[in-house]
């Protein structure tokens, strides 16, 4: 079965890590998840970032959005799953 195109979703100021920590998980040989990366890999300028962004959840097979204590105030958050809704996209959590 081929791996999943997965599209993290998360507050890029406060969760970094956590997304790190993720795709590390789904890198190892006993994980559940079975993935490959797709997310933005580094703040874009606004005029690239939302394009950019379409592109790579278009492309991907599931978003996944990693929530943090503040990712509801995070806009390009907000953004990634209003794209993801409109092209319509699989999320995990569910919205």
């Amino acid at each position: 079965m081929p791996k999943k195109r997965s599209f993290f979703s998360f507050d890029f100021d406060e969760d970094q890590n956590l997304k790190h920590h993720m795709v590390g998980q789904m890198k190892l040989p006993t994980s559940p998840f079975d993935g490959a990366d797709w997310s933005m890999k580094q703040a874009a300028p606004q005029s690239d970032w939302e394009a950019e962004a379409e592109a790579r959840i278009r492309q991907s097979d599931i978003v996944i959005v990693l929530v943090g204590p503040n990712t509801h105030r995070a806009p390009g958050v907000l953004k990634e799953v209003a794209i993801a809704r409109r092209l319509p996209k699989p999320m995990c959590p569910n919205s």
